[in-house]
């Protein structure tokens, strides 16, 4: 993505709106912020092999039988360019373990043969998805690699290939009327990338089970423009795609990445957020965020510092280099602070950094509970891998006394408005991180860096890596293009979509809100399957099945098929009215836990017999007027229990009739 699609559209950042916790604002302050948020939805297919291989799919396992060793470096683009974010990859001289297993993985994922015609069972499912998504297909498929160095593909690349793109879907959900769009980019197949097991130092362990699986992405335009419009935005293209019956589902099946920027910010990307349940507050985190660095960039601007006064070369020991940086260990080796001791006990290099310009903005709020000088220490540990902990301080008052304080800073030459920062690792790692402390400086002058950043489970994010650019992209030569002919696309079936059920539903007598979210639950297929005739039975069955859906699945399993079976009696006798509707779900719930025989289970909840009715009406009438000291709203709840307690009757024709016979009311007798 260009650095223009990567800029918020408005330049005017609204540096005096007051920070907010999520909860606290309208959808017209994310408005007067610039919100803008976008999706990329990725979710696992439900494939028989993967994608470029003929390894199964979907086998997760824990065995161990070999172990490879690779190093990653990065490569030219078509045009002859270096993607930043894979040369930010490489300055973290990583060493990444595979462990392999045999039952899983062969010699294409080691990148040791090339790759096998692409599954076409894997490019139906996606076709078939992009439809459900509106999208233009394209006529001809061609692979393309997608540059990684983290290592998390040992090939280096992932393949990739465009499905089709430029679709829109109703976005009803929406908090800014059920009347908006969702803008849909483009969809993407590709191939699954290893799980990470650690990451400790220099040496990165990945279990390559997943690697290979076919995976599609779905990307949204920003039309996102608020924190739960989000979160619903995701929600709404996970149920789409899982309405084709033909993705997978479960931990790490489906993943989704969030793009978030403001006024007079850059695109943001959140990476692989677990749930879309965390999407709200991180994304409301990360708009303050960008504001806060907006505001830290306001005030270094005035204070006339430019990227001239943080230049440093990229060649040499940055000590060696540069009058930012000094090798500090002989000046700080009689300090008391006992990671320093540490250090110096390892042989570390303890070096100190000047920020011109940034003194007292090292404090300076970025996230709930995060400071600016947070910021530079998640730059230094993704890139220079520090083992310890901690591994720099940016203040006096943190642990080093004041007399090695001002040492540090005469030596430095530091002013009263200059930042000191110290450092300690290996040799190279301290070089490293000297050299982050100042390129994370400089891009503070832009305001926000484009950065792809990790979710926490509190809502903020912290830094992952560089984001890459359109350098990353590039054909892949070993695959040829496969066209994509009306025919073959035209004997693809593609299923209801998740709104036109819902209209369905709605004709059929559901609720719209209730009808939106049975159209999107794993179990509309019973919905369907049992198909009520009476818009009140209708209704009460989808009130049951959104209400009891958990209970479905661990009851009776996934399938649909047993659980209409066991259902159907139900239905049907509601239809009939046999039951009553009053009592639909208690009936549904009790056929759950129930397993004796439907009919059996139903007789308990079929109308009494009008003698049985009329002999508990004589029983209260007898004793009513024993509560002649109670409100008539209390006789009549002690009328309704005496008669429900004994005998099965709607409770809204037994209170008309109570009203009527012995002349009780709410209001009084």
């Amino acid at each position: 993505m260009s650095v223009a699609l990567d800029a918020n559209p408005r330049t005017d950042p609204p540096l005096d709106f007051p920070d907010r916790e999520f909860g606290e604002l309208s959808h017209q302050d994310y408005a007067e912020l610039g919100f803008l948020c976008g999706l990329e939805v990725h979710q696992q297919l439900l494939t028989d092999r993967k994608l470029f291989c003929r390894c199964p799919a979907g086998i997760r396992s824990q065995q161990v039988d070999a172990e490879v060793l690779r190093h990653m470096r990065p490569t030219l683009s078509e045009l002859g360019e270096y993607d930043g974010c894979a040369l930010m990859e490489y300055k973290t001289r990583k060493e990444i373990i595979y462990q392999l297993a045999r039952s899983s993985v062969c010699t294409y994922e080691m990148d040791d043969t090339p790759p096998f015609p692409i599954d076409e069972q894997a490019v139906q499912v996606a076709i078939s998805i992009a439809r459900l998504f509106g999208l233009d297909l394209v006529s001809e498929l061609h692979v393309m690699r997608k540059q990684y160095l983290d290592g998390s593909i040992p090939t280096g690349f992932q393949r990739t290939a465009m499905i089709g793109g430029g679709g829109t879907i109703p976005f009803r959900a929406s908090e800014l009327g059920s009347d908006r769009m969702l803008r849909i980019r483009q969809l993407t197949l590709e191939e699954d990338s290893c799980r990470e097991v650690s990451d400790v130092g220099h040496r990165i362990t990945f279990r390559t089970d997943r690697l290979g699986m076919p995976l599609i992405e779905t990307v949204t335009e920003p039309d996102l423009l608020t924190p739960l419009d989000a979160a619903r935005g995701n929600r709404l293209l996970a149920a789409i795609a899982r309405s084709s019956g033909k993705v997978r589902r479960g931990p790490g099946a489906a993943r989704q990445d969030v793009n978030v920027s403001i006024a007079g910010s850059r695109r943001v990307e959140i990476k692989g957020v677990p749930s879309w349940r965390w999407i709200p507050r991180l994304t409301h985190n990360e708009a303050f965020r960008h504001l806060n660095l907006l505001r830290l960039r306001r005030e270094l601007l005035a204070r006339s510092v430019n990227a001239a006064h943080l230049a440093i070369s990229a060649k040499g020991l940055p000590w060696e280099c540069s009058d930012l940086v000094v090798e500090a260990s002989s000046i700080v080796r009689r300090s008391s602070f006992g990671p320093i001791w540490d250090a110096i006990s390892r042989g570390d290099t303890i070096c100190a950094v000047k920020l011109p310009g940034f003194g007292g903005l090292l404090e300076h709020p970025t996230q709930p509970g995060v400071t600016f000088a947070h910021e530079i220490e998640e730059r230094v540990r993704v890139i220079a891998c520090p083992t310890t902990r901690p591994f720099m301080i940016g203040r006096a008052d943190y642990g080093v006394d004041a007399a090695t304080w001002r040492a540090v800073r005469s030596a430095l030459r530091a002013g009263e408005g200059d930042a000191v920062v110290l450092l300690w690792g290996a040799p190279e790692d301290a070089a490293t991180a000297a050299r982050e402390v100042l390129l994370r400086a400089q891009d503070s002058l832009v305001g926000v860096p484009s950065e792809t950043r990790q979710a926490s489970a509190g809502g903020n994010t912290g830094f992952e890596r560089i984001l890459p650019g359109p350098e990353r992209m590039y054909p892949d030569t070993d695959t040829p293009p496969l066209p994509i002919v009306d025919a073959w696309v035209d004997t693809i079936d593609v299923v209801e979509r998740p709104w036109e059920r819902a209209d369905r539903y709605v004709a059929a007598g559901v609720p719209a809100a209730a009808a939106e979210e049975l159209a999107t639950s794993p179990w509309a297929e019973l919905f369907d399957d049992l198909s009520p005739s009476a818009p009140s039975t209708a209704r009460r069955l989808a009130f049951a099945i959104i209400k009891r859906g958990h209970g479905l699945r661990a009851r009776l399993g996934a399938e649909t098929a047993s659980a209409a079976e066991r259902l159907r009696p139900l239905v049907e006798a509601t239809d009939a009215g046999r039951i009553s509707p009053h009592w639909f779900e208690a009936a549904f719930y009790e056929l759950l836990v129930d397993s004796g025989p439907a009919e059996h289970i139903l007789d308990r909840w079929r109308p009494s017999s009008d003698d049985c009715q009329q002999q508990e009406m004589d029983v209260v009438r007898a004793n009513v007027a024993k509560l002649s000291g109670k409100s008539a709203d209390a006789r009549l709840r002690w009328a309704m229990g005496q008669v429900l307690s004994t005998v099965t009757m709607d409770p809204l024709q037994l209170r008309d009739r109570l009203v009527r016979e012995l002349a009780l009311t709410e209001d009084g007798a």
